[in-house]
């Protein structure tokens, strides 16, 4: 199998893990990944760091913020003394779902580890930082 292939298959098992959330909730998968990525990176709150960090576009990422904060998930606030950037905060209502979407994300980690020793999920976990930290590197030279 090849690489890209099997970059499209993990997510595509993804996929899978999170759907059953997204109907039962009445969530966009944006939706959902914008709840999860706020959740799992609380350091990371605004708008522009969910652009920049999971290479999203802007007008999914402010449509899944705007069903978001109208369903009460989500509240956008200004922190005192900026007026410029808006924060993003998780509302007490938006806890089963982040809940179950641990869940089903630790169910991922399990289909995609079962049998791995110890040792073989840290030399993996290892080579897949090396890589991504190539990429980054590649990515931040401009592309050459």
């Amino acid at each position: 199998m090849h690489f890209f292939e099997s970059l499209n298959l993990l997510k595509s098992t993804y996929a899978a893990c999170v759907k059953p959330l997204c109907t039962q909730y009445g969530l966009t998968r944006m939706e959902f990944d914008v709840l999860m990525f706020l959740c799992n990176h609380p350091q990371f709150d605004t708008a522009s760091d969910i652009v920049k960090i999971r290479k999203l576009t802007k007008s999914h990422v402010s449509g899944a913020l705007k069903g978001l904060t109208q369903r009460g998930l989500l509240d956008p606030f200004y922190r005192e003394g900026n007026r410029k950037t808006i924060h993003l905060r998780l509302l007490p209502a938006a806890q089963p779902i982040l809940e179950d979407g641990r869940a089903a994300q630790e169910r991922f980690g399990t289909i995609l580890f079962a049998g791995f020793s110890q040792e073989e999920f840290a030399q993996c976990r290892s080579m897949f930082e090396r890589a991504c930290a190539h990429a980054r590197v590649f990515m931040q030279e401009g592309s050459r």
